[in-house]
């Protein structure tokens, strides 16, 4: 058998090919880059994609949840997203004083502000509509803020409007319930250092795939 029929019956493995020139220089540039101008600076839009909701006001992590972060094998963090808090919102201030007027009247308080001068402050109390010409008084009529407050941290606990005093779920017009998103808290095992340094040597931070961690476009040829 000649040597040429030795190796075509495959006794040795090929080695793999080696990484493009431009694949190393992809890398090495973008090494560099994250070194200069620091991690966070370049991927901040993602992480501010993977803390947001979903169409329906939702986080994209199971609220209350907690999930156990992997690389190469190794835990290096939990994530945790918190619960979903609701937000009362005023859209209409008129319909909700309206509503406030005929179903809570003693929660809408009337002040009026008059313009006096020296001489009349003792009298305008007992004279005010002899005393004063046009435009002299200004009636404002809100809604008390304590109030505002109760229908707000009802709606924070049930996440619909809800009247404070009966507990009982209404509509109340000219109010919006926001759901809230809180940011999911990132906690990194004390040995994350060196499982993610780990990870790096055993090439997984290299080339495409690096690139798609960030989600930054990757070069042709970056594997």
């Amino acid at each position: 058998m000649s040597t040429n029929d030795v190796k075509a019956a495959g006794s040795t493995p090929a080695a793999p090919a080696a990484p493009s020139g431009r694949a190393i220089a992809t890398e090495l540039a973008m090494a560099r880059y994250l070194e200069k101008h620091k991690i966070g600076d370049v991927i901040k839009d993602r992480i501010a994609t993977l803390k947001t909701s979903t169409d329906d006001g939702m986080p994209l992590l199971a609220p209350g949840g907690t999930e156990i972060a992997h690389i190469a094998g190794q835990i290096f963090a939990t994530v945790t997203q918190p619960k979903v808090g609701y937000q009362f919102r005023v859209t209409d201030s008129p319909a909700f004083q309206e509503w406030v007027e005929q179903n809570a009247p003693t929660e809408v308080g009337r002040t009026v502000t008059v313009e006096v001068t020296g001489r009349e402050t003792d009298r305008v109390m007992a004279a005010l509509e002899k005393l004063l010409g046009p435009g002299r008084a200004q009636l404002t009529v809100e809604v008390r803020p304590a109030f505002i407050t109760l229908l707000g941290d009802a709606a924070a606990k049930h996440g619909v409007t809800a009247d404070p005093r009966t507990g009982e779920f209404v509509d109340i017009p000219g109010v919006t319930i926001v759901p809230t998103n809180p940011s999911p808290t990132v906690k990194f095992t004390p040995d994350a250092d060196q499982v993610i340094a780990h990870a790096y040597r055993a090439g997984l931070f290299s080339g495409s795939r690096l690139a798609a961690i960030l989600a930054l476009p990757a070069a042709e040829g970056g594997e």
